[in-house]
């Protein structure tokens, strides 16, 4: 074999190497959303031919009261999302990461994280049934309380948003301890040496190394309130009177209850849309910021 061909030789094997990879991301990733973007200008409802509507299904979304009200819910579950499942897992990382009992404090929060989200959804709507915490509050005297919350519009958000923040804060508090334990200690030792204690120590110093971990556990804070689909589902369905609803559970139902697979798809252009910009317009802020600094 000449020489000339080596290099074009080794430089193929190694396209064969990623080819498995291209593929399955171009055949369930690439076309798949091509796909949803196509059908979303049509009025197709998974069988029979595709009727080409232009854009009625956006300017239809727009006009459902349904819709407008699943938008709400799911910029509640947003901020929610954006503060408690990101400020309690750092101060639980604080707390535990010297504890001697750090192990078991690590593995008590995670758990909720393995497990699914349907399972956590049957979980709370055992707990949260009229035979579980609310008739536990009825015999203790607090007879208001003793009722299905989950039936009750708008508390039953609630609800769910603190279920959601039970099962993936864990996986925050781990990314955190992870952040803490790597950080650099030269800076921390040399604030100590001037006299730099406690709150101040945390807000100006600690807190400015861990930025890299605070990014990370934002975003995926976000996107996950953004998509939050399986413990409405299995708790509510969106009800009752679809006053639960997010975004992802009225793309659901429009698409495969209602069978009307062009307004789904729209919701779901749409709603990608949405998480891709805010995505962006963070991470580019972000790093336009310490870049800046």
């Amino acid at each position: 074999m000449s020489r000339e061909l080596r290099p074009r030789r080794r430089e193929l094997k190694t396209y064969l190497y990623i080819a498995p990879a291209v593929i399955f991301v171009f055949c369930f990733c690439i076309l798949s959303i091509i796909f949803t973007l196509f059908i979303s200008f049509t009025n197709w409802s998974g069988l029979g031919s595709f009727e080409f509507v232009g854009f009625s299904n956006y300017i239809a979304v727009f006009q459902d009261k349904n819709f407008l009200l699943s938008c709400i819910n799911t910029l509640v579950w947003v901020a929610a999302g954006l503060i408690i499942p990101v400020v309690l897992p750092l101060l639980f990382a604080i707390a535990i990461t010297k504890s001697s009992f750090a192990t078991i404090f690590k593995n008590l929060f995670y758990f909720p994280n393995a497990v699914s989200g349907v399972i956590v959804g049957l979980i709370m709507t055992s707990l949260l049934s009229m035979y579980g915490l609310p008739q536990l509050l009825g015999m203790l005297g607090f007879e208001n309380l003793d009722k299905n919350w989950l039936n009750i519009p708008y508390v039953n958000t609630g609800v769910m948003i603190v279920a959601g923040i039970w099962q993936g804060i864990g996986m925050n508090m781990l990314l955190f301890i992870i952040g803490l334990v790597n950080m650099p200690t030269e800076p921390i030792e040399a604030a100590k040496i001037e006299g730099a204690t406690g709150f101040g120590l945390y807000t100006k110093i600690i807190l400015p190394l861990l930025k890299p971990t605070i990014i990370v556990v934002v975003l995926m804070s976000l996107v996950n309130s953004f998509k939050t689909f399986d413990g409405i589902w299995i708790m509510t369905g969106g009800g009752p009177y679809r006053t639960s609803e997010t975004l992802a559970v009225t793309m659901y139902k429009e698409s495969f209850s209602n069978n009307h697979l062009g307004m789904g798809s729209a919701i779901a252009i749409m709603l990608s849309v949405i998480i891709l910009v805010i995505s962006i317009f963070y991470l580019r802020k972000t790093f336009t910021k310490e870049g800046g600094a």
